[in-house]
């Protein structure tokens, strides 16, 4: 697999997923249920891990699984 615009980073991608709503995030939609919100929180999980990334992502996905995490926090008490 060869990297593409090395240049531009991935920290872009970052600023602008701490920008979006937490639903945004896990991709869903408002007035989801909490079986729906865990298994995109599992999803996201599952595809961004750090330990199961290419080395040269593991930085990002890190980054990324905050983000999540945080999302998933804010989801998780809300009673939809």
């Amino acid at each position: 697999m060869k990297w593409r615009n090395l240049t531009g980073g991935y920290f872009n991608r970052i600023s602008d997923m701490a920008k979006m709503s937490p639903h945004e995030i896990l991709g869903l939609e408002p007035g989801c249920s909490q079986q729906e919100i865990k298994a995109a929180y599992l999803r996201m999980v599952k595809a961004y891990h750090p330990d199961k990334s290419h080395p040269f992502m593991a930085r990002h996905n890190q980054e990324v699984i905050k983000l999540v995490n945080a999302a998933y926090e804010a989801l998780k008490g809300d009673s939809l």
